[in-house]
């Protein structure tokens, strides 16, 4: 009788532990990394919040500011947040060298060009001359130090031949610029950030300079999540003349124990509500299942994947 009951009791155990493991639940709220105040990626992280909450029952989305993209990647490392928004180098940097594990792409959007906007006085008129000059890169782990840092490795300048200035968010920054406590900046935002504008100005003190063929060869032959990219004249008010530069993806990435089915879902509203998305910021504006084509920086989350083949633009 009591073998009996022990072996009741045993594979009473045994079917609950297995019920807990298949049931265990998706969190309630969702931690949304974005980057620093006073630029783009905050605005964004708040519209998917909404957007989030309003299409799929039950969950609370809420951005945070943070220090941006490699920063974002480590706190979902350590399990601090949910999904974020980074920028595409940042994830390749972190994949390529195992420090994220857990990151798993959800969708693509805003092939973004990069910035490079100078002081004029500097006299920095390509990105060679950025030696012994003082860059901005906002925040340690933010992806314009990553960007910046890859740069000066790719085109043979060396991180330690620059003076790379923590200013901790782009309000501080532009300050920076006007006072001129920085001679230059390299940061991938969507055509017509608000911020650039207002540091460029009518072009007087600043200008944005376009990196020179041989340089785009080179950053993307080694680096495949940056391609061509033009930042078209009058784009803002002080740049008369076509920019030159190299573009790459805005990445949403979930971490890889949120399920299936949350993620399927986030995807899925993500890709069809662009309307939606743009009413609260004009990056969205390409917002497409066919951006993850040929794509994929960080594995693709399983969720993610079953929609896109549902869609049609994968296998």
């Amino acid at each position: 009788m009591f073998k009996r009951r022990g072996l009741l009791f045993a594979v009473l155990l045994l079917v609950v532990g297995i019920a807990a493991v298949a049931g265990a639940a998706d969190p309630k709220y969702l931690r949304i990394g974005t980057a620093s105040l006073g630029g783009n990626y905050f605005p964004m992280g708040a519209a998917i919040g909404v957007l989030i909450e309003e299409k799929i029952p039950g969950i609370k989305a809420t951005p945070q500011a943070t220090g941006g993209s490699s920063f974002n990647l480590v706190a979902m490392e350590e399990g601090e947040q949910e999904l974020a928004l980074c920028q595409g180098p940042a994830v390749a940097e972190a994949v390529k060298s195992g420090e994220s594990t857990r990151a798993r792409t959800v969708a693509n959007y805003n092939s973004t060009p990069q910035h490079i906007l100078v002081r004029k006085a500097s006299n920095i008129k390509s990105i060679a001359d950025f030696k012994g000059k003082s860059i901005e890169v906002i925040a340690a782990g933010d992806g314009i130090e990553t960007t910046t840092r890859l740069f000066m490795d790719i085109l043979g300048i060396g991180w330690d031949n620059i003076e790379p200035v923590y200013s901790g968010n782009r309000v501080q920054a532009s300050s920076d610029f006007k006072t001129g406590a920085v001679d230059g900046i390299i940061d991938a935002t969507g055509v017509g950030a608000a911020w650039i504008g207002d540091i460029l100005g009518d072009g007087s003190d600043f200008e944005l300079i376009s990196l020179s063929d041989e340089d785009i060869e080179k950053i993307s032959s080694v680096r495949k999540e940056f391609s061509v990219a033009t930042i078209p004249a009058n784009s803002y008010r002080g740049q008369p003349e076509e920019v030159k530069t190299v573009g790459n993806w805005v990445v949403v990435v979930a971490r890889e124990d949120l399920s299936d089915d949350l993620v399927y879902n986030i995807t899925k509203e993500i890709v069809e509500n662009r309307d939606f998305l743009k009413e609260r910021h004009n990056y969205f504006k390409d917002v497409a299942a066919e951006n993850i084509v040929g794509a994929v920086i960080a594995p693709l989350h399983p969720g993610a994947e079953k929609y896109y083949k549902e869609a049609g633009v994968l296998k």
